[in-house]
């Protein structure tokens, strides 16, 4: 689906922040940001330069950090990083810390740093400061606004199936129909994230169906094929299978929007859980689709 033009226009503004700040942001990567529990404000990072510490703006989730940074965070925020050849790091409130020199020459994996830096962090930038509420209400959906839509297909075989709703309220049911009508899977949830734990879809279409306490129902076409989307191989040498995921999806998403949205969120759903905040990118995987 196209961007409309105030999401061009917000995109661009991004980039034209990203470039405004390329001095400060501009590295051989040693790390990530994964979460920031608390005000992203209240977190600062001073990086190194030619003319002294530069100031690196509005720290994100998937900020690229780099040698020797300098991070601080204000009385009500932790942050939590991985970091190269170190692994977790937590900077509790109030606290400071320096990112260790990297030794020797630049590596692959400071180049794929880069490619977060240059493909996902314009876009994560552009987001609120705060993730977007999904608590219960009338405006009852799905959180991934090209599902209902149409057009979104999944790649085929044996998995776990994520579907993210937003307000309605709980338990929900989340049910998969073949092109016949028959259910071929269903699962009821308390949380909006409703995880079918098992599914093998061969390839064909079929009807998504959510539903709500109050017999509100959602009805989403998806196409099942056997082709798999663009692997974005750039990413294949971070460290993190976490971050990875998300780098992936996020660029999955991004570049085809009406396509792949749907699979983009179910291979970071996949990745082992290692601290990631992934509500901010499965938040970054909805505006693409957003108005």
């Amino acid at each position: 689906m196209p961007r409309t033009a105030s999401a061009i226009l917000i995109a661009a503004l991004g980039s034209a922040f990203m470039a405004g700040a390329t001095a400060a942001n501009a590295c051989d990567g040693a790390g990530v940001i994964i979460r920031i529990d608390g005000q992203p404000r209240e977190v600062r990072i001073a990086r190194p330069g030619p003319g002294g510490l530069q100031d690196v703006g509005r720290p994100s989730v998937l900020q690229v950090v780099c040698s020797l940074d300098q991070i601080h965070t204000g009385p009500g925020t932790d942050l939590v990083m991985s970091i190269d050849g170190v692994g977790q790091v937590k900077v509790a409130r109030g606290g400071s810390y320096v990112v260790p020199a990297r030794r020797g020459a630049p590596t692959v994996i400071g180049n794929a740093y880069r490619q977060i830096n240059d493909q996902v962090l314009p876009d994560m930038k552009r987001l609120p400061w705060n993730v977007r509420l999904k608590g219960a209400g009338d405006d009852f959906g799905f959180a991934l606004p090209s599902l209902a839509e149409g057009g979104q297909q999944i790649t085929s075989g044996a998995r776990p199936l994520l579907v993210r709703l937003v307000g309605g309220s709980a338990p929900y049911r989340v049910q998969i129909k073949n092109a016949q009508g028959a259910i071929v899977a269903s699962q009821t949830s308390e949380s909006h994230e409703v995880t079918i734990p098992a599914v093998t879809l061969a390839s064909g279409a079929y009807i998504l169906t959510a539903a709500d306490s109050t017999q509100r129902s959602l009805d989403a076409p998806i196409k099942v094929v056997s082709d798999v989307p663009p692997a974005h191989s750039e990413f294949d040498d971070l460290p993190d299978s976490e971050v990875r995921a998300a780098a992936v999806a996020s660029a999955l998403a991004r570049d085809a929007t009406a396509v792949w949205s749907f699979e983009a969120e179910q291979r970071l759903a996949a990745a082992p859980a290692n601290g990631l905040d992934r509500d901010k990118v499965y938040e970054l995987i909805e505006s693409f689709s957003g108005p």
